[in-house]
């Protein structure tokens, strides 16, 4: 993104002042720089959500070299282990996991494991938005291209001085448009010719309900703290299942 891209106006009305979000750069600029960020942002939850896939899927070769009858053709299809059909779910409770097609005819060690690293009640909350970001992004609904106020940063200088406020009001955005109102504050006693700038932080936010009022780079931290260890929990478990099992030709 080109330098000096957006710039916030300041007016005022006797001690009463607003702050307005003004897009300088050319829009054909910012939209080849934000599709760019939407390409990357895309990369990056399909490689995270095909790790945990694939963590599945070992589990289902480990179970089928320990009994191949798990895929036995005389069984009925529904309760066939197909490897190639296995995927990792990640749901929000266990009703939800122990009923999923994906690893439901995983045997129960298998599933254990996988059940360890689900988002319940809140906990693994980044593995919860890899969830629900990769599965819409793949349909095109999530849009991250948006820039956002950081709204708990907004503060006023007054002659290079940072100055209390009196009665601010943030102005709420999912997303800024050109022309939005951001901040409104009082600065008793001021004179109107004084040098007032609000400081509106801005950042690259990610269009989605449950990315709201979060950083981009924040919202990506979250699934990146909570995959790590998520990943070593299954590798523990592949670990042990390897154990269990004789090399071939033994």
């Amino acid at each position: 993104m080109e330098t000096g891209a957006y710039a916030v106006w300041v007016e005022h009305d006797g001690d009463r002042w607003q702050a307005t979000f003004r897009r300088l750069c050319d829009p054909a600029i910012e939209e080849e720089a934000l599709d760019e960020l939407a390409r990357r942002l895309g990369a990056f939850l399909e490689h995270n959500r095909a790790a945990l896939n694939y963590c599945a899927y070992q589990f289902a070769l480990l179970a089928l070299r320990k009994n191949p009858a798990l895929d036995s053709p005389d069984l009925l299809a529904k309760d066939r282990l197909r490897a190639d059909k296995i995927e990792c779910p990640l749901v929000r409770n266990r009703e939800q996991f122990r009923g999923h097609n994906g690893i439901r005819n995983l045997p129960d060690e298998h599933r254990d494991v996988l059940d360890a690293i689900q988002p319940y009640d809140g906990r693994n909350e980044g593995l919860w938005l890899l969830q629900e970001l990769a599965r819409e992004y793949r349909h095109r609904v999530v849009h991250p291209a948006a820039i956002t106020p950081v709204e708990d940063m907004h503060h006023v200088l007054v002659n290079g001085v940072r100055m209390d406020t009196h009665d601010m009001e943030i102005v709420p955005h999912e997303r800024l448009e050109d022309g939005d109102v951001v901040l409104r504050f009082s600065l008793p006693g001021i004179d109107p010719d004084a040098d007032v700038k609000p400081q509106i932080v801005l950042t690259i936010g990610i269009d989605h309900v449950l990315a709201r009022g979060l950083k981009g780079t924040s919202v990506l931290n979250q699934i990146t703290a909570d995959i790590g260890p998520a990943i070593e929990i299954i590798e523990r478990g592949l670990a042990r299942a390897y154990a269990e099992i004789a090399p071939i030709g033994e």
